[in-house]
């Protein structure tokens, strides 16, 4: 089973930041996701009551990153109540390890902690991105049976309760 944690990008030290900044991620992981620079800045500009930026970490090594969003930061899709997943990536040459879904299994422990009065973790995925889908399934997250023309083509929305 891999092991990863959580840290926000606010506690990360400087090596840790750079790590995030340095991940290697697809043409296809920045159409779905944007680049890893406009998360970071998410999470820099928005509130951190609303927005927190987390890194993931396999050991002391920053392997991926993703963006928490809720309140007045959360897509208007987003039920109420609701921690979003926004922008979540891993490092390309991490890919393929279940580390993103090792990240996803602990993210509900994470919100319980912090936001504690979230009522589950949602994302929505474009449904062309077959290996976002399954991890996020094999992280306990289900699929609410709504499809949805979005940015780049069709999106389903997926959560997890709390």
């Amino acid at each position: 089973m891999v092991t990863v944690s959580l840290k926000p990008w606010q506690d990360l030290n400087e090596a840790e930041r750079q790590g995030v900044l340095a991940l290697s991620v697809s043409a296809q992981q920045v159409e779905y996701a944007g680049t890893v620079e406009r998360s970071v800045r998410a999470c820099q500009d928005g509130p951190a009551s609303e927005v927190v930026g987390l890194a993931i970490l396999e050991g002391m090594r920053v392997v991926g990153f993703l963006v928490l969003k809720r309140g007045s930061r959360a897509p208007a899709w987003a039920r109420e109540g609701a921690a979003v997943v926004s922008a979540l990536r891993i490092d390309l040459a991490c890919q393929g390890k279940g580390l993103g879904s090792a990240a996803l299994r602990i993210l509900p422990s994470w919100v319980a902690t912090h936001w504690p009065d979230a009522r589950a973790v949602s994302l929505s995925v474009d449904e062309d991105n077959l290996a976002g889908r399954q991890a996020y399934t094999k992280a306990g997250f289900v699929d609410h049976g709504v499809r949805e023309e979005g940015r780049i083509g069709w999106v389903r929305y997926m959560s997890r309760p709390q």
